[in-house]
């Protein structure tokens, strides 16, 4: 598991290009969007409100701002992704170091590595997290945007005529409520990561800090020229 681990976040720079690529896409569909929007309120208002046909290029434009913004950060949560695992490589690669480091030297000049620390553990924990999350907001918003494809490709007039407990209007509230907490909700898988990179980081202190202090150790220790029994066994 932990050699597999390892292996995925080596491939961190495919991570940052998909992501890049993913929000790039979302401004080429923003832009589409755009226009559709300007075509749709260039219509009067008694026209578009009571075209069957406008109202399709209504439910268009609607439920893409629906699903829109959460592909957005789909895109951004993979370059966090690919950020966190860069920097997990990094700590990686400086326990890595300290290890080998550790093996060239006489036996009794070594200092004992300490386990990994808390902060690396952390750190995969609130990049998973914060990936489940945003894809998880992006599949919601996916079904709300399909509500929305229903409710808004009736006419404004028809919509406007619903009666309570009608389809039209329980669809509206669906749309509505789920809007309301998948904005907070994308926030928190955003936060997840930068506390992810954060103890990525911290991890990486820990281990600079432990070369710092083991390396001076490893100095006391190293036998002189007047010990030719040390300096056999570094040998």
């Amino acid at each position: 598991m932990e050699k597999m681990i390892q292996g995925m976040m080596k491939r961190f720079p495919l991570f940052i290009g998909m992501g890049f690529m993913i929000v790039m896409l979302a401004v080429i569909i923003g832009a589409v969007n755009t226009a559709n929007t300007a075509s749709y309120y260039a219509v009067d208002k008694i026209t578009r409100e009571a075209s069957l046909e406008w109202a399709q290029v209504r439910a268009g434009v609607e439920s893409t701002l629906i699903w829109l913004p959460y592909f957005k950060f789909l895109g951004v949560a993979m370059i966090l992704a690919g950020i966190t695992m860069a920097v997990g490589l990094i700590g990686l690669s400086l326990q890595n170091l300290g290890k080998e480091v550790m093996a060239s030297v006489p036996e009794s000049a070594r200092v004992p590595i300490p386990p990994k620390p808390v902060s690396a553990h952390l750190m995969r924990l609130f990049m998973m997290m914060g990936m489940m999350i945003i894809i998880i907001g992006f599949i919601v918003s996916l079904v709300v945007a399909g509500t929305a494809s229903v409710v808004f490709s009736n006419p404004v007039t028809t919509i406007d005529a619903a009666l309570p407990g009608s389809e039209i209007l329980n669809g509206l509230a669906q749309i509505h409520s789920a809007e309301a907490w998948l904005e907070a909700f994308k926030f928190v898988g955003i936060a997840s990561f930068f506390l992810g990179i954060i103890n990525g980081l911290g991890a990486i202190i820990y281990a600079l800090r432990y070369q710092q202090n083991a390396i001076p150790q490893v100095v006391d220790n190293l036998p002189t020229a007047e010990d030719p029994t040390e300096l056999r066994k570094a040998a």
